[in-house]
């Protein structure tokens, strides 16, 4: 694509939907990165003009003002307008504390009973409803949730875009673009071999885990074949 004037940023942000996870096994994944699966809503982040947009499938995020000032004041020393993928979450990434106001681990009623029958055998019913139910509560923000931005992807910087880019490439560059703070982050990464990070993100409270070609490119609103999510291991 053609390159844009600073100011566009949100304009050009209006119209894209996030590039969409496919259904590849992620062993078939080569090279991957790695990340958690951040629980949330999905959004796409403007800034320019010494302000900052988000973006729900084309309708602007109107409320959360302190994260959308505290994503100006991270970027706008730096750079001059940036387009970004990322999530809006209630989940904080942590060194041993855990994961506050977010992780839903108590049974249903159906799981009750399904135990009392069964001796504590999962079922994959039970199983599916939990994982609906919490990434329903994941979606939805009270007015006391300590709601921040996790940044993972960078789309647009400068007037330029970034999409036929390498991932590894974009997310070196957007890791020395954004400075990281309470309220707006960019998202961890690591590649393989990820025994001990797995372990760390259940242990915080994560329920799943991205896998994405470090070579892949960025198709907004199509689906990557080189992109694919999984649950994390129970052991």
């Amino acid at each position: 694509m053609a390159a844009m004037a600073i100011d566009d940023a949100h304009e050009l942000a209006r119209p894209l939907r996030p590039q969409a996870f496919g259904r590849t096994r992620p062993t078939r994944i080569g090279d991957a990165i790695v990340e958690p699966a951040w629980p949330g809503i999905r959004v796409l982040a403007a800034v320019g003009g010494g302000r900052s947009t988000l973006w729900d499938e084309g309708q602007p995020i109107e409320a959360l003002a302190d994260v959308q000032a505290a994503l100006a004041r991270a970027t706008t020393a730096s750079i001059d307008g940036a387009i970004f993928d990322g999530y809006l979450t209630k989940a904080v990434l942590t060194e041993g504390i855990g994961v506050r106001g977010w992780v839903n681990d108590y049974p249903t009623m159906t799981g009750q009973i399904t135990r009392m029958f069964i001796g504590g055998r999962r079922s994959r019913v039970d199983e599916h409803d939990q994982r609906r139910e919490a990434a329903l509560a994941d979606r939805q923000f009270e007015e006391d949730d300590p709601v921040n931005l996790v940044i993972t992807d960078l789309l647009w910087l400068d007037g330029e875009w970034l999409l036929d880019v390498p991932l590894l490439e974009r997310r070196r560059v957007l890791d020395s673009i954004v400075q990281s703070g309470q309220l707006v982050r960019t998202g961890l990464y690591v590649r393989h071999p990820i025994d001990s990070w797995v372990g760390s993100w259940r242990a915080q409270g994560f329920r799943g885990m991205t896998f994405k070609s470090a070579n892949s490119r960025y198709r907004p609103g199509e689906t990557a074949d080189d992109w694919s999510q999984s649950d994390l291991p129970r052991r």
